[in-house]
């Protein structure tokens, strides 16, 4: 599968035209509805000639007009429906090669920028040429495992959720988002306009088996209404506020990311007793609080002070490791007091995110604040192609069951990998193989028979040797005879 060239891009263009279409870049997004229509065309001096020879070259365009209120089709689909890796992508054409002939439904999608997608199908019929012998497509024993993860969870009107699926054994993907969006990427964006609570579920299908498997996660995305504005201030100013321990600036500030509903308000100064309340925010009214912050009593000492400040972190998600200088200091949100002014390294770790690495200054006195938003590891694969002759090896990588040759095996992990064919009566077979992100590497090789006696080699074997011991003994028998 390929993207098509350009001549056929242009070819494109003018068909649009002549049907009364047009190209115009992506407007702001409507979310009325998927492409009011879309046509499916076949490139001729394919796969659809009669006396076309096997394997064959399709080429096809699926080009799509916008919604009713002017949303642009942005991305598009094509199952080929020959077990093959589906195409997903911005473009609304491409071309595939075809292996055996028959019958082939084809399942073809354009969705807005908003997820709504309009589908059909094509069947396209493919004749078997002339002494043609069908190939049987080889399919390893495959069994799909469905599972995502998403970024953020929470978060106001609109929210974009980035989601990555982690998905086992499957090529192919269906997601449905629970706000009526719905994607065949892996890796979907998906911006929710409404507040609400949503449904999210995937269907991760292995495409040559076909079988399917499905996770749902109820209530996984929560969106919050519009957030109220709230102003606070302080006697005296500079406080560090903090609502529901994340930091929020420095009095005097004026904040308008604050969700609708109740929430603990915490203001910290040197030298002062902090300031703790409890406050709620209302739909469309505007929220104020003013605080007189009360000056400590120092405990007396007569030891110097040292020249301190401290660094206030928090994460998104939160329960994040931090590390200070190298040193960890607890989990986020935290407050990591006695922090020696200067310049510090700071570095945040989370199981199934990214590290995250950021240099802070602190000052005699001062704190230091820190949101940090980390990103969700995505694994960087390979594939690997195996042909041998004959075929029907079983493949191992790395010890683990991985097919029957000839297959191409995806989400190999990039590095080098102990591959052992082994196939009845042919001796095994052992290669280091690297395999490189984003790449698929060929993998040919000819197995080595394995010699096995028929019973009558062994026969004529077990024969031979009792002549041979019957011809010695007699010899032995006539020098014995003429020594007496």
């Amino acid at each position: 599968m390929k993207k098509i060239p350009v001549y056929l891009l242009i070819i494109v263009w003018w068909a649009i035209i002549l049907a009364g279409g047009c190209i115009a870049p992506v407007t702001a997004a409507v979310c009325d509805g998927p492409p009011n229509s879309q046509s499916f065309i076949l490139f001729s001096g394919g796969c659809d000639r009669s006396s076309q020879g096997l394997p064959c070259t399709q080429g096809f365009i699926f080009p799509a007009q916008p919604s009713i209120g002017g949303d642009f089709p942005t991305q598009y689909y094509l199952d080929f429906g020959d077990g093959s890796l589906p195409y997903y992508g911005p473009v609304d054409g491409v071309t595939h090669t075809y292996n055996g002939s028959g019958l082939f439904t084809l399942k073809y999608m354009a969705g807005t920028q908003c997820d709504l997608w309009r589908q059909a199908a094509y069947v396209l019929n493919i004749s078997a040429p002339a002494n043609y012998t069908p190939v049987v497509p080889v399919c390893p024993p495959a069994h799909p495992s469905a599972d995502f993860v998403g970024t953020p969870t929470t978060g106001f009107a609109p929210l974009t959720v980035r989601f990555t699926s982690t998905s086992i054994g499957a090529d192919a993907y269906a997601w449905r988002f629970g706000d009526g969006g719905s994607s065949p990427a892996r890796d979907p964006k998906h911006t929710y306009m409404m507040p609400g609570t949503y449904t999210v579920s995937l269907e991760a299908r292995d495409s040559c088996t076909g079988r399917v498997n499905r996770a749902d996660k109820p209530g996984y995305v929560t969106v919050t209404a519009t957030a109220g504005t709230l102003a606070i201030s302080s006697t005296p100013g500079g406080a560090m506020v903090f609502i529901d321990n994340a930091v929020k600036g420095i009095t005097p500030v004026t904040l308008t990311d604050t969700a609708i509903g109740s929430h603990l308000l915490l203001l910290r100064k040197e030298g002062y007793d902090d300031y703790t309340r409890n406050f709620i925010i209302e739909p469309a009214t505007p929220a104020s609080i003013g605080a007189t912050l009360i000056k400590s009593v120092p405990e007396p000492t007569t030891l110097p002070t040292s020249p301190y400040g401290s660094i206030a972190v928090t994460s998104y998600p939160p329960g994040a490791a931090v590390f200070i200088d190298g040193r960890q200091r607890g989990t986020a949100p935290i407050i990591v007091p006695d922090v020696l002014t200067g310049n510090h390294e700071i570095t945040l770790s989370l199981k199934g995110y990214d590290e995250w690495y950021q240099t802070v200054s602190v000052g005699s006195g001062q704190m230091a604040a820190i949101n940090a938003e980390l990103d969700a590891t995505k694994e960087i694969t390979g594939s690997l192609a195996v042909i041998t002759d004959p075929v029907g090896a079983e493949i191992y990588i790395d010890g683990n069951f991985k097919g029957v040759s000839p297959v191409t095996i995806t989400g190999i992990s990039t590095g080098t990998h102990a591959v052992l064919l082994t196939l009845q009566e042919y001796a095994d077979t052992t290669s280091n193989i690297s395999i490189t992100a984003g790449q698929t590497q060929k993998y040919s090789t000819g197995l080595q028979k394995v010699y096995k006696p028929s019973a009558i080699d062994l026969l004529l074997a077990g024969g031979t040797i009792v002549l041979i011991a019957v011809i010695a003994l007699a010899v032995m028998f006539r020098k014995d005879k003429k020594t007496r």
